[in-house]
């Protein structure tokens, strides 16, 4: 069972040896590192790291949905069984690949065929709190929030990084969509994984170490207007356009269930939040109006 451990990065220069290290130090080693690297220009696939490591050069950004389209491709041409991923900001404990292997291989064979990806659960290193992982339900998008002595639990959708492919079932589900770029790429897949029959599954006993840079949404800025106080999410314009238009696109194109339309109304509660302070948010409210425009007319190949 061959396990090609993927790394995507974009500028990591400062943290990228690390994360190698982190994946060598596995107690189950990997049989191979891939860095899909987004076009860094900090120097990032000159560290004395990648003396371990095969990589794939993008000569643009493609986001990290298009990183991990390339680290699929890579894994079944080189016809790898599964494939482990990682962003350059996150580092899994030195157990965690030997425990999601040893949960699979414990599970009777029927369930095993049905199982498309093994998941870490992410700790942030800024808080210590767990992050734990969605499933699409008859309500809508929701996050589970499993007891502490449960081993593992399903889910549908959980962020990339940490997470173990089954290429056997990638070969029946297909190519993550490239074009997603950043957020939301993830739980496009995980539909797609649902929608083909496929199980998805997180173990709390294998831990990733994640810093999430550049995003501050779980610390929102909260704004008092009169008798009304609500919470604005610190994020990147980059991501506040991706954000937008992407799950409006899945929301509108590719989810099948009128249900998920409801997704649409956080961008636009998100945008109209943004309104209220538009000396500070200028960015993003810009960013927002044309991920909307982009999303509800279904130009998923724009880019921001």
């Amino acid at each position: 069972m061959r396990v090609l451990a993927h790394i995507h990065t974009f500028n990591d220069a400062d943290i990228i040896d690390h994360t190698i290290e982190a994946v060598l130090r596995q107690t189950r080693p990997v049989d191979g590192i891939l860095v899909v690297d987004n076009a860094s220009t900090d120097g990032t696939i000159e560290r004395p790291s990648f003396i371990f490591v095969s990589f794939v050069d993008h000569r643009e950004n493609l986001g990290t949905s298009g990183a991990v389209y390339s680290g699929f491709r890579f894994a079944l041409a080189q016809d790898y069984d599964w494939i482990w991923l990682f962003d350059a900001d996150s580092t899994p404990e030195p157990d965690a690949l030997a425990k999601l292997l040893h949960l699979y291989a414990g599970w009777p064979r029927n369930l095993q065929d049905k199982t498309a990806f093994l998941a870490c659960l992410h700790h942030d290193v800024q808080d210590g709190v767990p992050r734990h992982g969605h499933v699409f339900s008859r309500h809508g998008f929701k996050r589970v929030m499993p007891h502490p002595e449960e081993w593992y639990y399903p889910i549908h959708v959980n962020i990339w990084s940490g997470c173990l492919y089954r290429l056997a079932a990638v070969r029946q589900i297909g190519l993550p969509n490239a074009d997603y770029v950043l957020d939301w790429g993830e739980a496009e897949y995980g539909y797609r994984v649902m929608k083909a029959g496929y199980k998805g599954f997180i173990h709390q006993g294998a831990v990733l170490d994640h810093n999430i840079r550049g995003y501050t949404g779980f610390n929102p800025t909260k704004v008092k207007l009169e008798h009304f106080t609500f919470a604005i999410q610190e994020i990147a314009p980059i991501r506040c356009y991706y954000t937008c238009r992407n799950l409006l696109y899945f929301a509108l194109y590719d989810a099948t269930e009128e249900r998920f339309r409801l997704l649409c109304v956080g961008m636009f509660l998100m945008t109209l939040k943004y309104l209220m302070r538009p000396r500070k948010h200028g960015g993003q409210i810009l960013a927002c109006l044309r991920g909307l425009w982009h999303g509800v007319t279904g130009n998923i190949s724009a880019r921001y």
